[in-house]
């Protein structure tokens, strides 16, 4: 199955071609480097029915795709874009806007150290009253 998008592949499992030559391909794999834990993560997801979509790094999503890959609303992220936190350009002549995977990934890395610190806080202050 070629790559035929130069931005992103999609791997499908509702193919059951797809799903089963995942799933062997995972149990093949002998890699125990950190790229070859993630290929194997990715090939069980495939196998087990997730859809798994890759992208660069240097690809550009729209606001749209930048919110459900971080899990909210794409108003959150027009705002988060207004506010200068994520950082956007804008399509040649068009109102547009086009974000870059990295800055997005960055963005959910943040919001997770923000909820673990979160979730530590109310752990101490739980275990200081309990």
């Amino acid at each position: 199955m070629p790559v035929t998008s130069p931005i992103a592949a999609t791997i499908d499992p509702v193919d059951p071609v797809v799903r089963a030559s995942d799933y062997e391909l995972s149990h093949r794999l002998d890699d125990d480097s950190m790229v070859g834990q993630v290929v194997k993560s990715m090939l069980d997801d495939v196998a087990g029915g997730s859809r798994v979509i890759v992208l660069r790094a240097d690809d550009e999503v729209t606001p749209a795709q930048a919110a459900s890959m971080i899990g909210v609303t794409r108003q959150f992220v027009d705002r988060l874009c207004a506010d200068g936190v994520l950082a956007f350009h804008r399509l040649p002549g068009s109102r547009h806007r086009r974000i870059k995977v990295q800055d997005v990934v960055n963005i959910i890395a943040e919001r997770e150290t923000r909820r673990a610190g979160a979730d530590a806080l109310r752990e101490a202050i739980n275990a200081a009253h309990g």
